[in-house]
């Protein structure tokens, strides 16, 4: 049996990566129908300005990864995310609220008619804690509690955890988890899964590093290399924590951890030393 070929794949975490995978309309189509309104398939898209502006007296603008909107009408923001952020539930809500306020139109005659939008959050890091939710995929809804039916359709977050995925190739179960296998696991293995499909012969194709013009490669490099040196200061944070030092090193931990946006509660767990001390420091 032929040997299958080992190449060098794109990283998707780092922002080059995720742009070229996820900036190709039929591979983010793909991945979106494998867990968004399933019932009523992407069969367009098209790509929006990513920057939102806000209002006249407000000059400050969020900006997106991605931004979308689908042959439905509906908007799709996509974020990836490495860093660990407090509060970023309410800061994807906050994203969501802006995109949809951003519609709204001048005059009496407008009926507050507007177009759904969803946000796809992936976290390079555990969002809800294990004893709270084990799952991979979170959805965020406006529900009535009482009879667990949705109220309005027109605002809905997706959050993935990349940690909380732990299935070999042979595991995954649905078309969303050989997605997020292959997210996982491409760089390291030099290959791609399941390229029976020609949606993951799409993939090989575009992350297959051979593939990169010159240009595209040293911007890819530059960005992987940023990537790389933030999650090298995250691994050498956490191994001056853990060992025994001097109290002056904990304290140069303990700032690299908050420069990276780490709150003290989140150091405290991190490295399991008390709050106080944490704070003291």
């Amino acid at each position: 049996m032929e040997k299958e070929e080992k190449a060098v794949m794109l990283n998707p975490f780092c922002d080059e990566g995720f742009k070229r995978i996820f900036g190709d309309k039929i591979l983010l189509m793909d991945f979106l129908n494998s867990f968004v309104d399933t019932e009523a398939p992407i069969v367009d898209l098209t790509y929006e300005n990513k920057e939102l502006v806000s209002e006249e007296n407000d000059r400050r603008s969020i900006i997106f990864d991605l931004f979308c909107k689908l042959d439905n009408g509906k908007h799709v923001i996509i974020e990836m995310q490495n860093k660990r952020q407090d509060y970023f539930v309410e800061r994807a809500l906050f994203y969501l609220s802006r995109a949809i306020t951003m519609q709204g139109e001048k005059g009496e005659e407008w009926e507050y008619g507007i177009n759904a939008v969803i946000g796809v959050f992936i976290t390079h890091f555990n969002l809800f804690g294990n004893k709270d939710n084990k799952d991979v995929l979170c959805e965020m809804r406006l529900m009535d509690p009482k009879t667990n039916k949705t109220i309005s359709d027109k605002i809905r977050g997706y959050f993935i955890q990349l940690p909380k995925f732990k299935k070999s190739n042979n595991g995954c179960a649905d078309h969303f988890e050989e997605w997020i296998y292959n997210l996982k696991n491409m760089e390291r293995m030099g290959n791609i899964e399941f390229k029976d499909k020609e949606v993951f012969k799409r993939l090989w194709d575009l992350s297959n590093c051979s593939m990169l013009s010159f240009e595209e490669r040293n911007k890819y490099e530059r960005s992987l290399k940023a990537y790389r040196d933030y999650v090298n200061q995250i691994n050498y944070a956490k191994k001056e924590g853990i060992a025994e030092g001097r109290a002056e090193e904990r304290s140069k931990t303990i700032t690299l951890l908050r420069k990276g946006g780490m709150s003290d509660e989140e150091i405290s767990s991190l490295l399991k030393i008390d709050i106080e001390e944490v704070k003291s420091l």
